[in-house]
């Protein structure tokens, strides 16, 4: 090969071409461009995808804000009675009677179990709430269920306190406290049934039967309901064991709606029947494992995501190992509080 000193020599011309070096800073801009052209590229031919915001667990506010929100003060009742020597019927708003009889042999002080004597106490206090409708139920996050899982019709539940210069008080050992429950229809096969400390847990069948009975009322005619006999304070209710042949029940709402954010309930249409229902994480499903077969249900799902409020809703009849989907939308607080009222 000629050099090129040669062949300039022989008359011929070389020109030199020299190509540009591009300086690493330059390269490395022209790199981030293109990645960003071709992620934008992409961007815009995928599908669109809804996604659910993680919203931090709201079920206790929901709870609280029911709470707050629903039951009547009406429902709840105080009577403070000084230094009490006699016995006494206590009557609330809505008709439900308490016996207060042989005073001075009735109560003990929580703590130490010595009795306590009304006749001598200042200011004994008794403290009533009832409980008489499925919104109270929903809203006070009670529910219907007895021994096993077996759920039960109410005739009204009912939580009973009593104390003394502030202090609680219990029921002797050997007292009970009788109760009348207004109800328009009576029927028999109802018992009293008692509940622990708190109100999530379910209700214990008490062997103590509810007797139907009639009484006089102020306004010359009389009213039909329960009479009770109970043996402690606090939680108490009177209701009928639905015996029907059961298996599962669930609903399922669509994803993100689970028991951190939502609250789930099988409402029955025409008994005072109220479920809650329990997530299966497994399944993303709410169910209740002991649904009585061939009831019309209303179910419901309150669900709150950040600061909105969510509401599905249905009506529909149990069947035997039953899934049913459920949608739930976007809802004000007036139309959550309004329909849980209604129910």
């Amino acid at each position: 090969m000629e050099s090129r000193a040669a062949h300039s020599a022989q008359g011929g011309s070389y020109i030199q071409l020299k190509t540009p070096r591009l300086k690493a800073k330059e390269m490395s801009r022209i790199r981030l461009l293109y990645w960003s052209v071709l992620f934008l590229a992409l961007w815009s031919c995928r599908k669109d995808v809804e996604q659910f915001e993680a919203y931090a667990p709201s079920a206790q506010d929901l709870s609280n804000w029911l709470v707050e929100q629903v039951p009547n003060a009406s429902n709840h009742s105080t009577f403070t009675l000084n230094n009490l020597a006699s016995d006494k019927v206590l009557e609330t708003l809505h008709g439900t009677r308490i016996f207060l009889t042989d005073t001075d042999h009735l109560f003990a002080d929580m703590s130490s179990g010595l009795p306590v004597l009304s006749s001598i106490c200042p200011d004994l206090k008794i403290e009533v709430t009832e409980v008489l409708d499925k919104s109270d139920i929903v809203a006070r996050g009670l529910n219907t269920i007895g021994d096993s899982g077996v759920l039960f019709e109410s005739a009204g539940l009912l939580h009973i306190t009593a104390t003394c210069n502030g202090q609680l008080l219990t029921l002797l050992p050997d007292r009970n406290l009788k109760i009348q429950l207004p109800n328009i229809s009576t029927q028999n096969g109802f018992f009293v049934f008692t509940q622990g400390i708190g109100t999530t847990g379910q209700w214990s069948k008490s062997n103590q039967q509810a007797f139907e009975a009639n009484w006089p009322v102020s306004n010359g005619n009389s009213q039909n309901g329960y009479e009770l006999l109970i043996k402690s304070l606090g939680w108490v209710a009177c209701g009928r064991p639905l015996t029907d042949p059961s298996s599962s029940f669930c609903i399922a709402l669509p994803s993100g709606f689970a028991d951190q954010n939502t609250l789930a309930y099988m409402v029955f249409k025409n008994q005072q029947v109220v479920a809650p229902l329990r997530f299966n994480l497994s399944e993303n499903q709410f169910c209740y494992p002991k649904a009585p077969a061939g009831y019309q249900v209303q179910l419901l799902a309150v669900s709150k995501l950040g600061e909105r409020y969510w509401l599905g809703r249905a009506e529909t009849e149990v069947g035997t190992n039953a899934t049913v989907p459920m949608g739930t939308q976007e809802s004000s607080v007036d139309a959550v509080l309004n329909f849980i009222k209604s129910l």
